[in-house]
């Protein structure tokens, strides 16, 4: 499980919120918005700068300023596969490439709904997968095209 602040997460991935901190009135507003435990909230944009985050909540956007995003606790559910940290099992959902790039990875058996180990994600450098009892090793472009969740975490 992958706890990390809202305003670390980039577009498209997706996290369950766990704990919503902040204090008074700002706290108030954003639970009384559907920003609250359990819910999924999804990244949709963020600006050049980082302030504000847009997300997806409950079916709609809201825009956040990236000090409200700090004080909510989000266990990722959706990512890039380069973001993964080391020893983490996943199950791939997407290939976000071209059609050449796509049919590589498929001979080498990473294939939407395949579980993966991810042995190594050391930065910088590549990122090496156990993938079917086959050793794979991936450069971080080619790995952040690949959108992946935990293993035993339910999505949407």
């Amino acid at each position: 499980m992958v706890v990390r602040p809202l305003s670390m997460l980039v577009p498209p991935e997706k996290g369950r919120i766990i704990k919503v901190g902040g204090k008074g009135g700002i706290r108030h507003r954003l639970l009384d918005m559907g920003v609250v435990t359990g819910a999924v909230v999804e990244v949709q944009r963020v600006a050049p700068l980082g302030d504000p985050v847009q997300i997806r909540v409950k079916g709609y956007d809201l825009a956040l300023r990236k000090e409200e995003a700090v004080n909510i606790q989000v266990e990722l559910i959706e990512s890039r596969l380069a973001r993964v940290p080391s020893g983490e099992r996943v199950i791939v959902l997407a290939l976000g490439a071209g059609w050449g790039l796509q049919r590589r990875l498929a001979d080498l058996g990473l294939t939407p709904g395949v579980e993966v180990k991810v042995i190594s994600s050391g930065r910088p450098g590549q990122v090496v997968l156990d993938v079917r009892g086959s050793r794979l090793a991936l450069g971080r472009g080619v790995a952040s095209k690949i959108m992946v969740r935990a293993v035993g975490v339910g999505g949407r």
